[in-house]
């Protein structure tokens, strides 16, 4: 009776049990809805962005190049996409620690006899009859109302509760969830690199469109200038004193002006429409005209910058995965050994001693053909992370070295064309102080005024490429995109 009593309190403690963790793993992460508003905290833990910078960024009549990335983090699902690979991971965990936990389940079993089917008697069967007719004991002929079985318990007619609690497949559990926390960690790290290169795609378009604003508005001002040349040479031509193919040639000027303008103004419109796409805009966007300024990096070694590599740090964990999921082919060698335990409901019409059974079940693979292809696997998925690590880690040095060289050889075209722009600055003024003393012509002027701007339009695309240089750098050092405060502590 104490023994009933106490394990009945054994089943109601572990169905609280069960039931409680039950409910902690049914619980999720909120859906991520895009384009609502909100910046979930899952996006900001990978991007940095809130939802207070959403605010700012709407209430602002031009964008600049971390506005944008903030449009792209809550009105795209890039993102939020890897965000629920992460999430995936993670419930792999809980997964994991199920294993660790005894299992309850309901068995019910019922048998049915086949109609018509009755077994002949034996030898032995016709001995007793005769026996029984001799002796007069007509008593033993009649079926017996008590029967017995040997059954076990999972087999026996009638409904049961099982509880079964594992104690090698914990090993396995743990295992498992080793290398769910390290997939979780390299998903996240997979996501936060995701938002760098985001962040990169975004900067380019970025640059390219203020880079074709200027370009157009120039292009409108140098049409205006060889119109005014061509307007001169005619009054030139008319008066005899230039030959046709000058004019002509001054013609020819004007048209091919025509079609920069226009080619200029269509390049923009296509560029304006993939930035308001890549951000999740349906319109235009506009944009400010200052630049954002990055101070110039200071990186001696290249071994130090790695480190804030998330695409490094990925393949990193990825090694670990690996390496846990080798370990648990390893254990599938061991044997699989449980204690079950039955607890049968009463049956009208029979009787039950005791309505607890426990059993020890021990399974020990005796042809683990199974588990050595499972282990040869695992072996090949752990050397190829490693050379997947290998190789992501080549690819970062080479495109931080690529990075830097770019960097330094825009700025020190910049510093270049900057020269020549101030010198053709300088032709200009003197040119412009000869033609009002009148020792050069207004052809001669218009001309300087088309090759001073040629100079400005080099110069500033100049400009923006190195901005843009800088920008990659930053993306390929892991130093941009800025996080905040908050983030920057966590990590």
């Amino acid at each position: 009776m104490k023994m009933n009593l106490v394990n009945s309190y054994l089943f109601r403690f572990c169905l609280f049990l069960m039931g409680s963790f039950l409910i902690s793993f049914c619980s999720s992460s909120p859906d991520i809805k895009v384009a609502d508003g909100v910046v979930e905290d899952s996006l900001r833990k990978i991007t940095g962005v809130t939802t207070k910078d959403l605010e700012r960024t709407l209430s602002k009549n031009s964008m600049g190049l971390d506005d944008l990335f903030v449009l792209a983090v809550e009105k795209t699902e890039r993102i939020a996409l890897k965000n629920e690979a992460a999430n995936q991971a993670q419930y792999g965990k809980n997964k994991a620690m199920a294993g660790f936990l005894p299992t309850l389940s309901y068995v019910y079993n019922k048998f049915y006899s086949i109609p018509g089917h009755t077994s002949d008697p034996t030898p032995l069967d016709n001995y007793k009859t005769y026996q029984a007719i001799q002796s007069e004991n007509y008593a033993s002929l009649l079926p017996s109302r008590t029967t017995s079985s040997n059954l076990p318990p999972t087999v026996g007619a009638g409904s049961r509760l099982l509880l079964s609690f594992p104690l090698s497949n914990g090993l396995l559990a743990y295992q498992d969830y080793k290398a769910y926390t390290s997939l979780a960690e390299q998903r996240r790290m997979e996501a936060k690199f995701e938002a760098g290169r985001m962040y990169m795609e975004i900067a380019l378009a970025y640059y390219n469109v203020l880079q074709l604003e200027d370009s157009l508005n120039q292009a409108e001002e140098s049409l205006h200038l060889h119109l005014e040349a061509a307007k001169e040479k005619r009054r030139l031509f008319s008066l005899g004193r230039i030959l046709r193919y000058e004019l002509l040639n001054s013609e020819t000027a004007v048209t091919n002006a025509q079609a920069v303008l226009e080619d200029t103004r269509s390049q923009l419109e296509q560029v304006q429409l993939t930035l308001s796409a890549m951000v999740g805009m349906e319109s235009k966007i506009p944009l400010e005209n200052s630049v954002p300024r990055f101070k110039s990096p200071n990186i001696e070694n290249v071994d130090d910058v790695l480190v804030k590599r998330y695409d490094v740090i990925s393949s990193k964990k990825g090694i670990e995965v690996a390496k846990a999921n080798e370990s648990k082919a390893m254990f599938g060698f061991a044997p699989n050994v449980a204690v079950n335990t039955f607890y049968s409901f009463p049956t009208p019409g029979q009787t039950h001693t005791k309505d607890v059974t426990a059993q020890l079940a021990i399974t020990m693979p005796l042809t683990p053909l199974t588990q050595y292809a499972d282990l040869e696997m695992a072996e090949s998925a752990t050397k190829q992370a490693k050379l997947t690590a290998s190789q992501t880690r080549r690819a970062a040095v080479q495109e931080i070295q690529n990075a830097i060289q770019s960097l330094k050889n825009s700025e020190k075209l910049f510093g270049i064309y900057e020269k020549a722009y101030q010198f053709a600055l300088d032709t200009l003024k003197s040119q412009e102080s000869a033609y009002h003393l009148g020792r050069t012509s207004l052809v001669d002027l218009i001309g300087t005024k088309i090759s001073t701007l040629n100079s400005k339009m080099a110069l500033q695309k100049m400009d923006y490429q190195r901005h843009l240089n800088r920008v990659v750098l930053g993306v390929a050092t892991g130093e941009l995109p800025l996080l905040t405060d908050s983030q920057s502590s966590e990590e």
